[in-house]
């Protein structure tokens, strides 16, 4: 692998991307890299219905289910690493499936180096590594870091 200069951080709000940010970080550190800072939204998001709180109104037997953290709840311990690091960065969220938004926002930005988790929030722990890291594995432009 060659001396990094732009490394994109795929984030998804898992400790496996945070490990992964601390990884960006190093890396970016000993290189002088630039890290573009990754959030890929789901277009869908969830289609749960306006219950009120506590669940009252729910029919017998549903649980209300548990609020999905915001973008920037999501983005914000990556960001502290980042900063923590005194690394420089620039963020990016984008609508879309995973693994092609991260493909192609790496040939956008002319990425050397791709860094993420190896489980997404939608993956099992059973399998070694998620759906997402394999197919940016198998089609990625530049060398992919999966933190474990």
């Amino acid at each position: 692998m060659t001396k990094p200069s732009r490394i994109l951080l795929a984030i998804d709000g898992t400790q496996g991307s945070y490990r992964a940010a601390h990884h960006a970080a190093l890396i970016a550190n000993l290189t002088g890299a630039e890290v573009i800072l990754l959030h890929c939204a789901d277009p869908h998001p969830s289609l749960s219905l306006p219950f009120p709180a506590g669940g009252a109104g729910l029919p017998p037997g549903f649980a209300r289910s548990p609020a999905l953290p915001s973008t920037s709840e999501r983005l914000g311990p990556a960001r502290d690493i980042l900063q923590d690091s005194h690394v420089r960065y620039m963020e990016h969220t984008v609508e879309g499936p995973a693994a092609e938004t991260i493909l192609g926002m790496a040939l956008r930005e002319r990425c050397d180096l791709i860094v993420m988790g190896r489980h997404g929030t939608g993956d099992t722990e059973e399998l070694p590594v998620g759906r997402t890291a394999e197919h940016v594995v198998r089609a990625a432009p530049c060398t992919v870091m999966v933190a474990a």
